[in-house]
Formats: C-alpha cells, structure tokens, sequence
C-alpha cells in the first residue's frame, strides 16, 4: 500500500516541477533583453518608447472604437436591406375516404338503326370501398425588404455629428499622449544623465581625497605632519567612496527607470550621450505661455469636443418627444403547389408603405434621458475648465523652476571657479604649513558640492524645460 501511494506523489511532484520549468523558460523567453543601440541618443529612446508604449495601443484601439461607432451613426441614416427565402414541403393523409367501384352494368333499353343496337340506358352494379389518400404540397417563397427612417426628431444627424467630435477627440488624446510618452522619456533619459555627471564628480572628488592622502602621508612619512592629519584624510577618502557607491546605485536606478519609460522588460547594455550643450540664458513670459497653451494644447482641445460631442446628445436624446415617419418596400415572389391553394401557382407581390409612431407617454424615460445628457454635459465642460486650470499651475510651476534652475545654475558656476581656486590655495598652504588638513577637506568638499550642484541646475534646467513645452502644447522639434 505504501508503494501505491507512494508512486501518485511522486508523479505529482514530477508533474509540478516540470510545470514550474516550463514557466519559468516561458516567462524569461517572454523577457529576453531587447536591443537598442549601443549609443542612445534621447531621439533613439523616444522612437522606442512611441513604438512600444501600451499607453498608446490603449488609445489608438480606442480611436478605432470611435471610428466604428462613427461608421456605424452614418450607416443607421440610411435604409436597411433584408432578404429572407423560405420552402417547405408538406404532406396531408385523408383517412377512411369513401369511394365507389363499377362493377358490371346491363342495358335498360336498345335502339336499333338498321342492323345496329345502341344501347340507350344502363344498370350500373358499383361497389363501395374506404381509401387512406395522401395530398403533397410545396411551397417557395423569396422576399427582398427595405426600410428607411425617415424623420425622427434629427437624432440621427445628431448622433452622426456627435460620434465625428468624438472621433477628433480620441485623435487629439492620442497625439497628446505621445507628448506625455515623449516627455517621461526626456526626462528619464535626463535623470540618467544627471547621474552619470554626480557618479562622475564622485569618481574626481575620490581621485582628489586620494591624491591628498598620499601628500599628507608622504608629509607625515618627512615629519612635516600629524598622525591626526593622516586619519582625517583617510576618514575623507572614505568619506567620498561611500558618496561613490551611492551615486553608483543612482545611475544603476536611473537606467532602470529609462528603460521602463521605454515600455522594455529589459534591454542590452547601452551607453548615453553626456556631452551638455550651452544653456541659453531665455526669459518667459507666463501670460503669453498661458495663452499659447490655451489655444494649442491637445488636451484642452480634445475636451472641447468631448464637449461639443455632449451637447448633440443632448438633441439626440430629445429625439423621440417627436414622431417618426418611416418608408418601406417589399417583394416577394411565391411559388406554391398544392391543390388547395388560392390563385395561381406562382405570383409576384410588390407593396410600400409610410408609418409614423408618437409615444405620448413613456413613463418619463425621455425626459430621464435628457437631464442625463445635460448632465454629461456640464460635466464635460467642468472637466474642460479643470483641465484650464491645471495647464495654467502646470505652466507656473514649471515657469518657476526654469528660472530657477537658469539663476541656480549661473551661482553655481561662479561657485566651482571659487571652489577650484580655494582648494588649489588651501593644498599649497598645507604643503607650506601654513594651513591645516580641515582647510583641505573643507575645500575638497566645498568644491565636490559646487560641481554637483552646476549638474542638477543643468539637468533640473532641461527637464523644466521639457516639462514645459509639453504643458503649453509647443513642439518637441523646437527644443
């Protein structure tokens, strides 16, 4: 018994982890690194990003949603075409039928012309009987049919005209989209610039607590210096590498986080473009980004027709307080054989007809439906006017950080230049002996500070910036 019980487990068990092995080779087939350049470029990583961004596939099938649905408006304005084709055979059984069988008859009477008998009258001998009869009918019938609303409270115009707005609103949300994509990738691919640029301050600022470790040694190996000022530059050095491997573990971060904004489970090693442009110095002006904003962004503008699209339910639900006239025509072809049958055999019917129908009362469902739709509509406009309030915030906030980072990034150069001139000064005084080992860790530091703070002024500069071309609707092209 324990054999039998014994074996099924151990199947099971098998079956389990051959299971568990198919789906772990499935998932990681399923996540094999996708190539990308070698050298990515951010116009590289943004055309990644739109070509495989599930955002974007949501919106465009629901664009295609809302072109059906337009097709589908115009098509309920014109008539309806219908064809049907019946036959049929049936078989009809008479039981007990009465019925007579001559049997013999003799003649009454005889004529006789010449040498002829005629025969004038006969005595007929007929025979009763009872049958089971059986009548088979067939019948085939074709008929084409039309119809055609032909007045209806202008619903159906309506309706078409409202699914065109929503068509164009569902275009615009997707080209808004795409600008959204774009800009988490910018702002990505610019995160991961910002840290290589603090990894790489970093690595000089751990070069140059290094370099000062061995100065101060060799000084304390000639007698010029304390032991305590050996350790204090050790403690810098260790100091910088901790920085260091922070800043490492950032730039690793910042790399995941780009190849996410580009849709990629994961991705081949790639590197990136570090070289940094010239800043311009430019001034904005909120009043007129506002504006600019207000007739150019894309989402302002597909809510608008999200509005406009609502105000025509609103005659599309008043459709049926009025009545509707409709016209048909119909043909029909019938061929139909049975003795019972009335007419000929086969005929052609042709007939039209006009109806009209008025509910003067539904219990109130039209009435229910339109102070719905007005409600939508509000609704559409409150969200439009939302909208309009959140892009001008937006276009505040990032107003104020772009002017921001420009005056943070002109301190902070002025900065470096002072912090490389106080940390050449305070080595040559320490070489002397006329400064101290603080002065040099306080000017290491002061300079490794400033440089960090000119990369994120720069990177916080073009983020802003980016940010801000997305808020007031302005092309990527003019970045």
């Amino acid at each position: 018994m324990r054999r039998c019980v014994g074996r099924p487990r151990r199947a099971v068990q098998t079956l389990f982890v051959v299971a568990l092995g198919g789906l772990v080779v499935g998932s990681s087939a399923a996540q094999e690194p996708t190539q990308v350049p070698g050298f990515l470029t951010l116009a590289d990583a943004v055309a990644i990003a739109l070509d495989g961004s599930t955002r974007l596939g949501i919106q465009s099938a629901q664009l295609d949603q809302a072109r059906a649905a337009r097709i589908n408006a115009i098509f309920n304005l014109g008539p309806d075409l219908s064809g049907s084709f019946t036959t049929s055979r049936s078989t009809r059984t008479d039981f007990d039928l009465e019925r007579g069988r001559l049997i013999s008859f003799t003649p009454d009477s005889i004529r006789t012309e010449g040498s002829r008998f005629i025969p004038v009258a006969f005595d007929e001998m007929v025979e009763p009987f009872t049958i089971d009869q059986d009548e088979t009918s067939r019948f085939t019938q074709y008929q084409l049919s039309s119809n055609i609303r032909l007045f209806d409270g202008l619903a159906n115009y309506y309706n078409i005209a409202a699914s065109g707005d929503d068509v164009e609103s569902d275009e615009l949300d997707l080209l808004y989209l795409e600008t959204v994509v774009q800009t988490n990738v910018i702002e990505a691919y610019y995160n991961l610039l910002r840290a290589k640029l603090l990894l790489n301050v970093s690595t000089e600022a751990v070069d140059v607590a290094r370099e000062q470790l061995e100065r101060t040694q060799a000084l304390y190996d000639l007698g010029s210096a304390a032991r305590s000022d050996v350790l204090k530059s050790q403690v810098q050095l260790g100091q910088t590498r901790l920085e260091l491997v922070q800043r490492r573990n950032g730039e690793r971060q910042s790399r995941d986080r780009l190849i996410y904004s580009m849709n990629l489970f994961r991705s081949t090693p790639f590197a990136i473009d570090t070289t940094i442009a010239e800043i311009p110095s430019i001034q904005v002006d909120f009043e007129a980004e506002v504006q600019y904003a207000i007739a150019n962004r894309l989402d302002i503008h597909a809510l608008r027709k999200t509005e406009d699209a609502e105000g025509k339910r609103v005659v599309v639900a008043r459709g049926p307080l009025f009545p509707t006239l409709d016209f048909g025509y119909r043909v029909t072809w019938t061929d139909q054989e049975s003795q019972f049958r009335f007419g000929a055999q086969q005929n052609l019917n042709r007939s039209w007809f006009f109806a009209s129908n008025w509910a003067i009362f539904d219990r109130y469902r039209t009435w229910t439906n339109v102070t719905q739709q007005k409600a939508r509509k509000r609704i559409a406009e409150y969200n439009r006017r939302q909208a309009e309030l959140d892009a001008m915030q937006e276009i505040r906030d990032f107003v104020n950080q772009l002017q921001e980072a420009q005056e943070r990034l002109v301190v902070a150069r002025e900065n470096v230049v002072r912090s490389e001139e106080d940390l050449r000064l305070a080595q040559e005084k320490f070489r002397v002996g006329a400064g101290t080992i603080l002065d040099t860790i306080t000017a290491e530091s002061d300079l490794t500070s400033t440089k960090a703070a000119e990369v994120e002024a720069i990177v916080d500069f073009l983020i802003a910036r980016a940010k801000l071309f997305r808020a007031t609707g302005r092309p990527f092209s003019q970045l």
